[in-house]
């Protein structure tokens, strides 16, 4: 699992549960959550202080993200990085979320 610092707790949760489809798994009160989707747990911790907001970022493998990338473009989401086929074999895109922790989602592309 991975663990991003949030500022807003409840802009995080709207944003991962109503942008990126993940649900809330998890919730301690304001301060602490953890949302999933598909297998993938995210925990979010508020940081009151910035000092670990934004610093976050992953790598999330899957299969479909033609479909996902297709979803989450429907629903607004902003690509900080738009969906390409790497030359190392992988097909990619990436966004940030409201705090600036970074998602990186990858397909590997198949021969």
């Amino acid at each position: 699992m991975v663990g991003f610092g949030v500022r807003d707790m409840s802009a995080a949760l709207d944003f991962y549960t109503i942008k990126l489809g993940f649900h809330v798994a998890f919730q301690n009160g304001a301060g602490y959550a953890i949302v999933a989707r598909d297998g993938i747990e995210i925990s979010l911790g508020l940081d009151r202080t910035g000092a670990k907001s934004g610093k976050g970022g992953c790598y999330l493998k899957l299969e479909g993200i033609e479909a996902l990338h297709e979803e989450l473009i429907a629903k607004g989401v902003v690509m900080t990085h738009p969906l390409k086929t790497e030359s190392y074999g992988m097909k990619e895109f990436m966004l940030t979320d409201p705090d600036g922790n970074t998602l990186n989602f990858g397909e590997p592309v198949k021969a």
